[in-house]
């Protein structure tokens, strides 16, 4: 593809003389190829903009760069995602269709131009909807309900009557509908409360490798429509996720926590249970939340609270080995003028 068409396609501006050169592919400042574009839009990496060997850079706006080229749009990294999909080179797995050593349930219902790859388990009473793919190795439980237009990937356990809807992307490793953490604790022997609901994952949700979304006590556990849930996340039972939260890994949500719409979650926080985290708000990495949070406030730290107030708090910590330091001075001094 023409640098001009690629910059056409992106609606934005070339700037510079090679227009008709062919792109191609895609990377990094650092890593670029004379005939791959890249994007600039995080100021960590302004120091390889005067050495990239790049084509071109996607940027907002003329800046000096060793590249011949730049192309200029209002959001870069949006088009910088653009580019990706443009020139994304994927191996597309050798089965299709059924695969003969798959096991699937009579009574279950597969719908038009379903994949069920080798070894994949789809139970009774199960409905996968068209276009859908189970990797190889999954096991789609008993009742389960799946949309249309799904890829879950290799290694997935989807427990019974959970329901999923279309366009969902689930990673390999990850559990949906094991039972909730819930025990009466008995010197005899800890007696286990059922866990009788289910896990629901609405439309356009993706969900990473080795995440775990536990099924409710009763009713269900829910994931709103587009989320996203990076790796190694764990969703408590009866929690309810908004639509459009972003939770980066590692993350665990205790149970019957609610999060509104459009919430944040950097890495490794951690929250208590039946707590609710208003819409917009954001949460810092390795936060501990233990009680609510309004909608549309930052929290950070242990125990989280506005996020200025945490730094603030840090400041002073810092400050403390000196402040200690100078106390003892005054000390010592007060006790020898009193001697004298």
């Amino acid at each position: 593809m023409k640098l001009s068409i690629l910059a056409e396609k992106l609606n934005g501006e070339l700037i510079g003389p090679d227009g008709e050169s062919e792109v191609a592919g895609v990377s990094t400042l650092s890593d670029a190829q004379p005939d791959q574009v890249c994007y600039f839009g995080n100021r960590l990496y302004r120091k390889y903009l005067v050495s990239t060997s790049a084509l071109a850079v996607i940027t907002k706006e003329i800046l000096e760069s060793s590249a011949p080229n730049l192309i200029l749009v209002n959001e870069p990294y949006r088009a910088f995602r653009e580019v990706l999909i443009l020139f994304r080179h994927e191996s597309l797995s050798g089965f299709s269709a059924i695969h003969p050593t798959s096991v699937i349930h009579p009574g279950a219902v597969l719908s038009d131009n379903v994949t069920v790859g080798p070894n994949a388990v789809v139970d009774s009473c199960a409905t996968i909807g068209s276009g859908t793919t189970i990797g190889a190795g999954s096991v789609i439980g008993p009742g389960v309900t799946i949309g249309s237009g799904c890829f879950i990937n290799p290694l997935v356990s989807v427990y019974h009557d959970c329901a999923i809807g279309s366009r969902v992307i689930i990673h390999s490793g990850a559990v949906i509908g094991a039972d909730g953490f819930g025990f009466i604790p008995d010197p005899e022997g800890h007696l286990k409360i059922p866990q009788n609901g289910n896990v629901v994952i609405e439309d356009d949700v993706e969900i990473g490798a080795g995440c775990t979304i536990d099924r409710a006590v009763v009713g269900s556990t829910i994931i709103g429509r587009f989320s996203k849930l990076d790796n190694l996340i764990q969703i408590a039972h009866n929690v309810t996720v908004g639509r459009g939260c972003l939770i980066a890994a590692q993350t665990g949500i205790s149970g019957s926590t609610e999060i509104g719409s459009g919430v944040i979650f950097g890495g490794q926080v951690g929250t208590a249970g039946h707590i609710s985290i208003g819409d917009g708000a954001v949460v810092a990495a390795q936060s501990g939340v233990t009680k609510d949070v309004a909608a549309g406030n930052t929290v950070s730290g242990y125990p989280a609270r506005s996020h200025k107030r945490a730094l603030r708090l840090n400041a002073a910590v810092s400050d403390l080995p000196d402040f200690r330091r100078k106390v003892l001075e005054f000390m010592k001094e007060f006790s020898r003028k009193e001697e004298e």
